[in-house]
């Protein structure tokens, strides 16, 4: 009943608005229509000089209508309704313009648009923190973009290098043998974020084993980070936040190809990557096609024939195409294959079944959207969209125990396979009414796993998860030039393994004290459904014995909210900009999972995910920035928090959150020392921390666990990037650098066979040179 009584409340909703907007497109909500014979032509320069800006996105407050300013800097918008309207002007890098403009009946407007240089991330467009488009000064709801120029400029290979140096955010390694990486926001692990594809939750279980390394720089135009529960806009796992990919559209003709070397302390890594972008003449249609390929050998740092880097390949291939067959109507599609192997252990010479260990793993990711957006009006938009992303893995998980002949026919049995298979469909609508915006939508997710991974097949798993979401929620601007904004919403979802809906509200509040400062508070719930996550598909364990984790029956799912505030400033002082911004946040974590040891089955160790009494993080961001001259960037980022579950962990007797510090930070400039070169470095700081450590005890069946206190670590970076001067058209880029320059590494690691793959901690990789050639034309 309550199902059928959502399903009708969603339509009568979606169907009364759609009356509405096309019986009656005032954007103030009066009875009385429009006439929209307005036009606004205008022209976008860099402050204090003539020189013009070519691909800043112009928009007109509380409507839909905007436009790109062309080479000269020139743009053009027309059918605007007549009266006083507010123009924003926002380009990354630089401070977003706002400017009111009067409208009159068959008249054209001409402005002149200054925008002054600002921060890295300013200027661009988010869409993580409301699921609609939003300037990033702008945004009622604190979002951090880590931009295509950053990516660049830390030399990043994948989606994992690129979160690095974000306030908050660690990207740690959790196995010493095939390398598993997991994002942590705000100490929580990485199964509380959520990961998306241009909004859409399609990184599944088994993608987010090893998926942070799957996805090259080549795909990725920028990424957006939201803290706290996102539930109410994407549904389950965004208890701890949000981290949102955006991939690559094309913009304009150019041809591009990349190389870059890196030798870790003496074992080579290389990625070589192609891009190409087209459009036509009007900009009604375009391609971004993209080719990358790495490979990385094994590291053994000390030097005891084991690795702590494992051995990586790595193809990937797609595009994004789009089209626009009318006005204001585009259809997206974009694809994209990727093929890895890695591999962790030792003998790397022979076949995986013959070494002592071998942690072993090929997937095979088929992933893509197809998107269609319309604008029918100056007041309302919606979207249509299915996304997939398919998985098939081999996999292999253990070792040779010994030289018999029953020894080598048992190792054969600890080869396995995959498959998971995620679909998602659903239409969002945003409609604007007066100073109100209201988006709506629903959403369908089906999440089918397949896993033979483990050798026994009682612990084989055959899930089919499914979830249906719907969405509403209200953006409010009130008083003198929108000073204030409000977002209030909540989604509700039926998943298969929860037995009623779940019901998860936010509210979001933004205040623009001056034009200087700006104060933003928000409550914000999650919620975590009791599934198989994506460690308990990566199998690890002493001596080649796997250990596998299962939920134990009767798990009640996760819940949690998060109460964040802050103030963000940002001003030019004697035309220096200055950034200081404090965050303080605390979430509430009910019925947290935990895990406890159950038993030791041949050659599986058995632990079971159980809930726990709950547990509560609290703490304070501060990120800080300044750009003392034209060109150069100092910003800097540091989070202190405390992390404690409600009742002692069981087998560590301790309150505390596992591998998380309560201090850490980043220090980092960049310096465009002229038009061609440009200088970076960086520092960045992780405290002490708690990690499990499994000491295997020779007789005994099962193993010793204790709990270890890790050092901190300093981490220090530094590059340039050189423009060669080349023929027009024909640009040539050398990059060099040198990454974790003092070799700042986990001293006390174990050895030989019998060691703990999971006791690691601290940078990911040791001392690292690089060096890059970027060509493009």
């Amino acid at each position: 009943m309550r199902s059928a009584f959502l399903h009708r409340l969603i339509l009568t909703v979606i169907f009364s608005l759609s009356i509405h907007v096309f019986a009656n497109e005032n954007p103030s909500g009066s009875a009385s229509s429009i006439i929209y014979t307005g036009t606004i032509k205008g022209k976008v320069i860099v402050k204090d000089s003539t020189e013009p800006m070519a691909g800043v996105n112009i928009l007109i407050l509380n409507t839909n209508l905007g436009a790109s300013s062309n080479q000269q800097g020139e743009f053009v918008i027309t059918n605007v309704p007549v009266g006083e309207v507010r123009l924003v002007a926002s380009f990354i890098g630089y401070k977003s313009g706002r400017i009111p403009v009067k409208v009159e009946n068959d008249q054209t407007v001409t402005v002149e648009i200054n925008l002054q240089e600002g921060f890295l991330e300013t200027g661009a467009i988010v869409v993580t923190g409301t699921s609609t488009p939003r300037i990033y000064e702008e945004a009622p709801v604190r979002t951090e973009v880590i931009s295509r120029k950053l990516i660049e400029r830390k030399q990043a290979l994948n989606l994992a290098e690129a979160l690095s140096l974000q306030t908050g955010v660690s990207v740690d390694n959790e196995c010493n043998n095939c390398n598993f990486m997991q994002v942590r926001i705000l100490g929580f692990d990485g199964k509380y974020s959520q990961i998306l594809i241009d909004g859409d939750p399609v990184i599944n279980s088994v993608a987010g084993v090893y998926g942070l390394e799957h996805f090259p720089e080549e795909m990725i135009d920028r990424i957006e980070i939201v803290k706290g529960g996102g539930s109410a806009l994407y549904g389950g796992d965004a208890i701890a936040g949000t981290i949102n990919m955006m991939t690559r559209r094309p913009y304009l003709n150019r041809i591009r190809a990349k190389y870059q070397g890196v030798s870790n302390d003496g074992t080579y890594d290389q990625q070589i990557g192609a891009m190409a972008e087209m459009v036509n003449a009007d900009l009604t249609s375009g391609a971004f096609l993209f080719a990358s390929t790495r490979g990385r050998d094994p590291y053994d740092r000390n030097n005891d024939g084991f690795s702590e880097i494992g051995l990586l390949k790595n193809e990937s291939l797609g595009f994004n195409w789009f089209y626009e067959p009318m006005r204001n109507g585009e259809l997206n599609v974009n694809l994209h294959h990727i093929h890895e192997e890695r591999r962790g252990g030792n003998a790397f010479d022979l076949p995986v079944h013959e070494a002592q260990i071998a942690e072993y793993v090929e997937h095979w990711r088929y992933g893509g959207t197809l998107r269609w957006q319309h604008r029918p009006s100056s007041v309302f938009d919606y979207r249509t969209y299915y996304a997939f992303g398919i998985i098939d893995r081999k996999s292999y998980f253990g070792g040779l125990s010994g030289d018999t002949a029953e020894e080598r026919l048992q190792a054969l049995d600890l080869y396995g396979n995959t498959d998971n298979a995620l679909h998602i469909g659903g239409a969002q609508f945003n409609y604007h009414l007066g100073r109100h915006q209201v988006t709506g939508g629903m959403q369908y997710t089906s999440d089918k796993l397949v896993d033979k991974t483990v050798s026994n097949p009682i612990y084989f798993l055959d899930e089919v998860y499914r979830n249906f979401g719907i969405l509403l929620q209200d953006n409010f601007q009130f008083g003198t030039a929108e000073r204030f904004e409000i977002v209030a919403g909540a989604r509700a979802d039926k998943h298969s393994e929860i037995k009623d809906w779940v019901i998860s509200p936010r509210i979001s509040a933004k205040a623009r004290v001056n034009n200087s400062l700006v104060a933003r508070a928000s409550f914000s719930t999650g919620f975590k459904a009791p599934q198989t996550y994506d460690e308990d598909l990566h199998i690890c364990g002493l001596e080649g014995d796997q250990r596998v984790t299962r939920n134990a029956d009767n798990l009640r799912p996760e819940k949690s909210f998060t109460l964040s505030g802050g103030f963000e400033f940002q001003q030019t002082v004697n035309n220096v900009p200055v950034m200081f911004a404090v965050t303080g946040f605390y979430t509430r974590l009910n019925d947290a999972f935990t895990e406890r040891f159950v038993s030791s089955v041949d050659n599986i160790d058995f632990w079971e995910r159980i809930n726990s009494d709950g547990g509560k993080v609290g703490g304070l961001e501060l990120d800080l920035g300044v750009r003392p001259l034209s060109g150069l960037e100092f910003r800097s980022g540091w989070t202190y928090k405390k992390s404690q579950y409600d009742s002692p962990l069981e087998d560590f007797n301790t309150t505390n959150f596992l591998r998380t510090p309560d201090l850490s930070g980043y220090l980092r400039f960049t310096y465009d020392v002229s038009k061609n070169l440009n200088a970076n470095a960086s520092i960045s700081y992780s405290g002490e921390m708690d990690v499990p450590h499994e000491i295997a005890v020779e007789g005994e069946s099962e193993p010793d666990l204790i709990l270890e206190r890790s050092q901190s670590f300093f981490e220090l970076n530094a590059g340039i990037v050189y423009e060669l001067p080349m023929i027009k058209a024909f640009n040539l880029k050398l990059n060099l650098g040198v990454k974790n320059l003092t070799d700042a590494y986990q001293k006390d690691l174990d050895y030989g066979a019998d060691r703990d793959p999971a006791y690691v901690y601290g940078p990911q990789l040791p001392r690292r040179l690089y060096f890059g050639l970027d060509v493009s034309f």
